[in-house]
């Protein structure tokens, strides 16, 4: 992202390299936590994120593929932000199905950031991650450890039996 923000000038394209480690994050925070790698408590705890609305004056304007940065001012009220808590499993989805990836710069209203929408959510928000708010999500996923798990089967009163009802905890 300090490629894009900077507008270096780099053998690749920063933009590009941007969108696939959006995708390779997304990707890997999903794996996480279908494959169990993370703790219950933490699957169901909220992250803070930055959401922006779309605006309520406007009819919404699909953005052309060559041309979306002028239809995300016209979508989006990019005056303003608002905290949210989300899981990390709709933090992931989001970004896994990333329809919306761009970079703002030098707004008078907002911190320079990732935008990012996915395909269900373009048409009513946007996430906007400062740069060290994007490290702090990626951050929580990584130093969420599982140090014990307990798997069994139990019955309608809780009590470990012979029922196929499965149970998984991860501490």
């Amino acid at each position: 992202m300090d490629e894009a923000l900077a507008e270096a000038d780099t053998e690749h394209n920063p933009y590009h390299m941007l969108e696939r480690a959006v995708g390779v994050a997304a990707v890997c925070m999903r794996r996480l936590i279908e494959c169990r790698l993370v703790t219950d408590r933490f699957r169901e705890t909220p992250l803070e994120v930055h959401e922006i609305a779309v605006r309520k004056d406007v009819e919404w304007r699909e953005p052309f593929v060559s041309r979306t940065s002028s239809e995300i001012f016209n979508n989006y009220d990019m005056t303003a932000r608002r905290r949210e808590n989300r899981t990390p499993k709709v933090i992931s989805d989001k970004m896994l199905h990333a329809r919306v990836i761009g970079v703002l710069s030098g707004s008078a209203y907002l911190p320079d950031g990732l935008l990012i929408a996915s395909d269900t959510q373009s048409k009513t928000q946007l996430f906007h991650f400062s740069p060290p708010e994007i490290a702090r999500i990626f951050d929580a996923f990584l130093e969420d450890e599982v140090r014990r798990t307990y798997d069994g089967y139990m019955d309608q009163d809780g009590n470990v039996s012979g029922t196929r009802k499965v149970f998984a905890i991860r501490e």
